[in-house]
C-alpha cells in the first residue's frame, strides 16, 4: 500500500470528532469546522487520525504474519500485536509480551516488515541487545546489519514523503474552508 499515495479528502462539518474511513480508493476525513479554523491543530488530528486507520485496516494482517514467523522461527507466547504511532523506534516488545510496531512501517517492503517482526519477537524471549538475542535473530536468517541499513534508508525517506504529504495536508485544509 502506498500510504503517501491514497487521495484525501478531508471535509469539515457540524460535529465533534475527527473520524476517517477508507473505502479502498479514497481517504475521507471528517472534521469539526472549528477544528478546521486551527490549521496547526487540524493537520496533527488530520495526522494521527489517518495513520490510526489506516493501523486498524493492517492489524489482521499484520497479526497474521507475525503468527506465521512466530510459528516459523519461534514459537514464544505473546499478547498483543498492533501499530502504535512510535517515531523514535521501528518496533518495541514490552515485559507483558506485548509487540507493537511503528507506524512507519505501514506501507513498507515486506522483508522490513518482517526482519522488525522477527527483532520483537526475539525480544520475547530476550529483553536485551546480547549475544545470545542477535543469534538467534541470525538463526532466522535475516542479517541484522543490512537490515538495519535497509531500514535507515528507508526511514530516509518515508520521512521526506511523511514531510511532503502533511504539506499536502495544510494545503487541503487551507482549500477547505
Amino acid at each position: 500500500m502506498k500510504v503517501f499515495e491514497i487521495p484525501l479528502r478531508i471535509v469539515p462539518e457540524e460535529r465533534k470528532t475527527v473520524t476517517a474511513s477508507f473505502d479502498g480508493s479514497v481517504c475521507l476525513i471528517r472534521i469539526p469546522i472549528i477544528l478546521s479554523r486551527q490549521k496547526k491543530r487540524s493537520v496533527e488530528y488530520v495526522d494521527r487520525i489517518y495513520w490510526k486507520m489506516l493501523g486498524q485496516i493492517l492489524e489482521p494482517k499484520l497479526k497474521a504474519r507475525t503468527n506465521e514467523l512466530n510459528c516459523t522461527f519461534f514459537g514464544f507466547e505473546y499478547q498483543k500485536v498492533r501499530y502504535h504511532r512510535q517515531f523514535r523506534r521501528w518496533g518495541s516488545c514490552s515485559s507483558l509480551r506485548n509487540i507493537n510496531l511503528s507506524h512507519r512501517l505501514i506501507g513498507a517492503p515486506q522483508s522490513l516488515v518482517d526482519y522488525v517482526i522477527i527483532h520483537e519477537l526475539a525480544h520475547l524471549k530476550f529483553l536485551d541487545h546480547s549475544r545470545a538475542f542477535w543469534e538467534l535473530v541470525v538463526g532466522t536468517g535475516y542479517d541484522p546489519r543490512s537490515c538495519r541499513k535497509e531500514i535507515q534508508q528507508y526511514g530516509s525517506k518515508w520521512y521526506l514523503d511523511y514531510q511532503r504529504w502533511l504539506n499536502e495536508v495544510k494545503l487541503i485544509i487551507e482549500g477547505s474552508n
